[in-house]
């Protein structure tokens, strides 16, 4: 009877961790039908194709940046130069691309091969040198900032139409960037998260130190994952570069706060060791459609900003507070579990 309590105890226990992730991962996927059936219904010409193909194609580098950032966010760590290596990419493309320069090949090349160096960068501060990520990475930002204005004090360069068109194409009313977008990102979230890499990267975002001495090699997860981020920064800055068709040294300034945004929305805690891909893409795609929506309705800029702010703040708070009820149902069933352990020596003896 003893041991079928502890056992009781013990799955209680596993039931209620699970019910409070099932919670943080669901949210985000509720909040977008939400978010999307609100719009569809009282949003006036939210629902018509134009429309909808629009905030799709808008959708694509923030769901881009989004992933690289809960990527980075999952390893306790975060990247505050993942809008600047967005501007960097879109420099760099609209720079390359221009008669007389190498062409295309070259600079889709050149782009990816910065996110990488950059992501490379980031994690050698971080895993190598110990420096705090926030610190590393915005000491990144500014350097690239000043890169950039170097590069492109103005907006300018050119990019041609062919590339223009291979990146805008649509298959009917259809374009075809944000859906490979979204069934590549679809793979790595489902690679991610049943891969040995995503359990190693969760692993030294919950406790580093024993990742450590569970043989995962820290510095390597750390590389691969900034790595990762600053080559979807790159891929985000070459899709602005064939939409705008010049580089512009601003262009990416947004993506820093929104991407960080639609991480903790989507379920990723900022002290590591949680976060779903599926719940990121998900909270990209509920930004996506609220900055629509607010231009829809004539909201000024200002006003959105600060709806974005308050939108950041009340996903951290409610995180938090079901954060604390896990580890409040935790320590019951860690209770618990002691309890029945207690009573059942006292009966053995």
């Amino acid at each position: 009877m003893k041991e079928s309590r502890l056992l009781q105890a013990r799955q209680l226990r596993k039931t209620g961790s699970n019910n409070h992730v099932g919670a943080r991962n669901g949210a985000p996927v509720a909040l977008l039908l939400l978010v999307l059936a609100v719009a569809i219904l009282w949003v006036p010409n939210f629902a018509t194709t134009g429309n909808i193909r629009n905030v799709l194609v808008q959708s694509v580098p923030l769901l881009l940046t989004t992933v690289g950032q809960t990527l980075v966010i999952i390893t306790a760590g975060i990247d505050l130069s993942v809008g600047e290596v967005v501007t960097l990419s879109a420099i760099l493309a609209s720079g390359l691309m221009q008669p007389g320069y190498p062409g295309a090949p070259a600079a889709v090349a050149a782009c990816l091969l910065a996110g990488v160096l950059v992501g490379g960068a980031n994690a050698f501060m971080i895993g190598r040198l110990n420096l705090p990520p926030f610190l590393a990475t915005l000491a990144t930002m500014f350097c690239l900032q000043g890169v950039n204005l170097y590069l492109r004090p103005v907006p300018g360069g050119f990019v041609p139409p062919e590339f223009r068109a291979i990146v805008t194409a649509q298959v009917g009313m259809v374009p075809v960037a944000p859906v490979i977008a979204l069934l590549l990102l679809g793979v790595l979230a489902l690679h991610f998260s049943r891969s040995r890499f995503g359990l190693q990267a969760y692993a030294v975002g919950g406790d580093e130190g024993r990742a450590r001495l569970s043989g995962v090699s820290t510095s390597r997860v750390k590389l691969a994952v900034y790595a990762a981020s600053g080559v979807l920064a790159s891929i985000a800055g070459l899709f602005l570069a064939a939409r705008t068709g010049t580089g512009d040294p601003n262009i990416g300034s947004t993506y820093v706060f929104d991407s960080i945004t639609a991480t903790v929305l989507g379920g990723a805690s900022l002290l590591g060791g949680r976060g779903s891909l599926w719940g990121a893409l998900a909270s990209a795609l509920v930004l996506a459609i609220l900055a629509n929506v607010l231009n829809l309705l004539g909201v000024v800029t200002y006003w959105q900003w600060i709806i974005r702010g308050v939108i950041l703040v009340l996903a951290v708070a409610g995180y938090s507070v079901l954060e604390l009820r896990e580890r409040g149902a935790a320590n019951v069933f860690d209770a618990l579990s002691k309890r029945f352990k207690r009573q059942a020596g006292q009966s053995a003896s």
